[in-house]
């Protein structure tokens, strides 16, 4: 029976029911479940029987929201109680004080932004996108038909690039990730940082995958006020040797998570359920207070290993597609139990709700069907399957309700596209555009080409019309292979390439990526001069500083230029004496001498440092190539890592304090390792450097 109160007690209760108050505009709605009153006349036997059971729900009128239970132990929208008041009066020998429920007004002039992103998650696995009867999703399909679907979403093909272009609107190739990043460097301004600026309190739940070797890759360096969850699921399952957390196969069961001002241990339960638990712990606590808030919720599921809780798996059968299908339906549950707590805390209508995928599904789990269908790929790979994805965002606008947007938009999008929405401007440098116009059909869409990278030289195109996908694959033997293309037009699945290859699109769609290549994997710094020929080096302090990734270092030396001619914090230098130029790195030690008279001579530091980021990565290494006017002189790899005390530290350019000992250029960085057959030779590169001297 629902009861509709106002600052006073419910009058006629029986001895069973607790008084109730309101404070501010809501109601109570009371469930009696197993209440028996029966017993009121033995209230001690109706205790130890343990018969009774009443749950209150605490519901708040529009424009209100539900803050607190006053003399409930509980925080939630509903409190429960099996123990009557009749037994509380007789243990008090007084009337039991009212159970009050706290409402206030919602006075927030922006939305709050909730993101819940899934791992593998695709296309076909969203049950709404193909009417897909054998998969269950029903509260993310619901969620659809509230808001906006984007049936042409483009992520990336594994995890780490899309979190990366997602938090930055940058795209990931230009902040390093090929697929494995360091981390975003302070320069970058991430979307939580932005919102922090315009009022909002941040949270980070779940799983990371950004960086987490450096510390200032974690989520609290990146924007947020808070975090909880796990930085990569190689240490989910908190395997320690010698107190030292080691890099272990993942699992969901009882897993070992962390977060800021939580030390590392092992929760009970399945990752997911504790996730979702967290989530609405913090949604419950966020909503007290004034300010708006972001909650960027990031499960593990259904990545593998595929195991879901015993409650899900009993619904399906135990084969691997029945398994899969269980821990899809179960992410499904999870994310309607974060959805219902936004209506039971009353802000459903003042919230902004983001589900998205970071790559394809990974195929190889289904017995009989395919999790990116109709597209053709699966995770890992550059083709439509690996890399179209579900995207939901339910704005509180009810013009936007029950929409299909059928353009191409990437999640570098999202960034732009969200702070829109809220009337924020997003930073002028991002390779991201807003498509919130386009969505509100006041502006055409936004379409531009598209571009994904899979190490030194895999890649994949998708031109600006959206009509074709391009696909390169790695030489073979080192020999080049002719690239396939897909006329989507034709097959929007993407499944067959067409024969022969169209000639003048195949120029056009080559001759974007090589602009774009040299465009994204120049890393930005700035060069302050010193007044003695040489200067200090600053900005994107994650890529500029070596010790993590593909790296590459140039520079231009006049023929009369003796001494140092690149260092940093004592981790690595370059210098020449006499005829030699010497590069140190850590252990590793690189040498050539300099031929002939040219007034300016490149060079150029090229290669890798492997870092261990997986428990199935190679060890630590560090393997380079020194070039001196175009040509190899030295290669070598050491074991182990480029030591680094502080990212930020300068690169020094020249010898500080030294004058009158030649000329030195400015420098290139990129992000990228070098040689003869990659799209930005090495000797092509070398002859830039010597360019930029002027």
């Amino acid at each position: 029976m629902k009861a509709t109160l106002a600052l006073l007690a419910v009058a006629g209760l029986t001895a069973c029911s607790h008084p109730l108050e309101i404070e501010g505009q809501g109601d109570i709605v009371s469930s009696t479940g197993s209440n028996d009153c029966a017993l009121e006349d033995q209230p001690c036997a109706n205790l130890v029987a343990g018969n009774y059971l009443v749950t209150y729900t605490a519901v708040p009128r529009e424009g209100w929201k539900f803050v607190a239970w006053e003399r409930c132990n509980q925080q939630f929208p509903t409190c429960t109680f099996n123990v009557p008041a009749s037994v509380v009066n007789q243990a008090w020998g007084k009337a039991t004080p009212s159970l009050k429920a706290v409402f206030e007004p919602i006075t927030l002039a922006t939305p709050n932004i909730l993101v819940i992103m899934l791992d593998d998650f695709g296309y076909n696995d969203l049950a709404i996108n193909n009417g897909n009867p054998d998969i269950h999703t029903p509260h993310m399909d619901q969620l659809a038909q509230e808001g906006v679907r984007f049936t042409r979403h483009y992520a990336a093909h594994v995890c780490s690039p899309a979190r990366a272009a997602f938090l930055t609107g940058i795209h990931p190739s230009r902040l390093g990730y090929v697929p494995n990043g360091r981390g975003l460097s302070p320069q970058v301004e991430t979307l939580p940082d932005r919102l922090q600026s315009a009022g909002y309190t941040t949270w980070h739940v779940g799983k990371w995958h950004v960086g987490d070797l450096d510390r200032m890759a974690w989520p609290d360096y990146q924007g947020f006020d808070h975090w909880f969850g796990f930085l990569n699921q190689w240490r989910l399952a908190g395997v320690h040797v010698n107190g030292e957390l080691q890099l272990a196969t993942p699992r969901y069961e009882d897993p070992w998570l962390e977060g800021s001002g939580v030390s590392g241990q092992h929760y009970t339960g399945h990752l997911e359920n504790i996730l979702t638990d967290h989530a609405i712990d913090v949604l419950t606590d966020l909503n007290r207070e004034d300010a708006p808030w972001f909650v960027n919720l990031w499960y593990y599921a259904p990545h593998g290993p595929i195991s879901p809780a015993a409650e899900f798996a009993a619904n399906y059968p135990d084969t691997d597609d029945g398994r899969y299908r269980a821990l899809v339906n179960q992410l499904d549950h999870n994310v309607g139990r974060v959805l219902s707590h936004l209506d039971s805390l009353g802000i459903t209508d003042h919230t902004t709700v983001v589900v998205v995928s970071d790559n394809g599904g990974t195929k190889g789990r289904l017995d009989n069907d395919d999790n990116n269908a109709p597209y053709y790929g699966f995770k890992s790979h550059l083709f439509e399957g690996s890399l179209r994805t579900p995207l939901i965002i339910r704005w509180p606008d009810a013009s936007l309700e029950g929409l299909v947007y059928p353009d191409t938009i990437s999640i570098t999008d999202l960034y732009p596209t969200l702070l829109e929405s809220i009337g924020v401007a997003p930073p002028a440098s991002i390779d991201g555009v807003s498509h919130y116009p386009s969505v509100q059909q006041q502006a055409p869409a936004p379409q531009r080409t598209l571009f994904w990278e899979k190490g030194n030289s895999i890649f994949g195109i998708l031109s600006q019309d959206g009509l074709w996908r391009y696909y390169q694959t790695a030489p073979l033997w080192g020999v080049e292979i002719d690239p396939l293309m897909f006329d989507l037009a034709l097959d929007p699945t993407g499944s067959t390439p067409v024969s022969p290859l169209p000639a003048a699109q195949r120029a056009l769609m080559e001759d974007s990526y090589a602009t774009w290549y040299r465009d994204v994997h120049l890393v930005q710094t700035t060069l302050t001069p010193d007044g003695n020929g040489g200067g200090s080096l600053t900005g994107t302090d994650f890529l500029r500083t070596p010790g993590f990734g593909p790296y590459t270092f140039g520079i231009g030396i006049a023929g009369d230029y003796f001494g140092q001619v690149a260092a940093q914090s004592g981790a690595w230098d370059i210098s020449r004496s006499g005829n030699t130029v010497t590069a140190t790195f850590g252990d590793l030690i690189l040498s050539g001498d300099v031929d002939g008279t040219a007034s300016c001579h490149s060079v150029v530091v090229t290669g890798k440092f492997n870092r261990e980021v997986s428990a199935s990565s190679d060890p630590d290494a560090i393997t380079l190539a020194l070039y001196i006017d175009g040509l190899e002189v030295q290669s070598g790899q050491v074991q182990g890592t480029l030591q680094v005390n502080d990212l930020t530290d300068e690169t020094v350019i020249g010898d500080p304090g030294v004058t009158g000992n030649g000329t030195i250029y400015p420098p290139l960085v990129l992000n990228q390792t070098l040689d003869s057959s990659t799209n930005w030779t090495v000797e092509s590169f070398s002859q830039d450097v010597c360019d930029a001297a002027g």
